[in-house]
């Protein structure tokens, strides 16, 4: 069975929007996905090692930890 030329290009745009939208979702997701993992990280920086307390050596903390990060990539 061969598609028309109006039939091929309804397909084609149908999959073609169905290529973006999925695209949108997964940088949605990921987006989301960054920044609930930021929030637990300041969360656990807050109540772990700073006990709720705002220090002085908290800014220490925070570029300490960021330099260990980094150099997991």
């Amino acid at each position: 069975m061969e598609l028309q030329k109006t039939e091929y290009q309804d397909l084609l745009s149908k999959l073609v929007s169905l290529v973006q939208s999925t695209k949108q979702n997964v940088i949605s997701y990921a987006k989301s996905s960054v920044t609930m993992l930021f929030w637990q990280v300041g969360n656990r920086i807050l109540t772990h090692t700073l006990a709720y307390k705002r220090a002085d050596y908290g800014k220490e903390i925070v570029v300490t930890l960021s330099r260990i990060l980094k150099l997991g990539e």
